[in-house]
């Protein structure tokens, strides 16, 4: 009679422990974002206007002055090529730095193009099979989300 309870036991601690195992990577360094973000964001962030690395810098520490310019950004003209690939890591890297809530405050707080350019950014970011609604739901909720089937 224990040999079931015991096996049902461990098969849950075995799928508790697997969906760990696709949970997002923990937050990323100090220094891994701005090793991500190299050179592209911040001279497309020059050419509109936007101190790319000092706004970096302010949001790695939960400045929401940072992190809204770098929200500003991701709906720019500078959001292009090379610079936009980077960016989109740095925000998914920012989301999990900030939490859900704190992140989600700021970024409330933007223009319904901004939230959309940056709920687009993190959607792109995240890996197969994409965004799920229960993760960081209060920053999911706050734009649509176009989810385009992998080629």
């Amino acid at each position: 009679m224990h040999a079931f309870p015991t096996a049902t036991l461990t098969f849950l601690v075995a799928c508790v422990i697997h969906t760990q195992a696709f949970a997002l990577d923990p937050p990323p360094t100090d220094a891994r974002l701005r090793q991500w973000m190299g050179d592209e964001p911040v001279a497309a962030g020059k050419r509109v206007g936007i101190d790319y690395a000092r706004c970096l810098d302010r949001a790695i520490v939960k400045d929401p002055v940072g992190l809204a310019g770098l929200f500003r950004f991701t709906a720019s003209d500078g959001f292009i090529g090379a610079a936009a690939e980077s960016h989109c890591s740095i925000m998914l890297g920012l989301l999990q730095r900030w939490g859900d809530e704190p992140f989600a405050r700021v970024l409330r707080r933007q223009k319904p193009r901004i939230r959309k350019a940056v709920i687009d950014a993190i959607d792109y970011s995240f890996s197969f099979p994409g965004w799920k609604p229960s993760q960081f739901p209060k920053t999911y909720s706050l734009a649509p989300h176009e989810h385009i089937p992998n080629a």
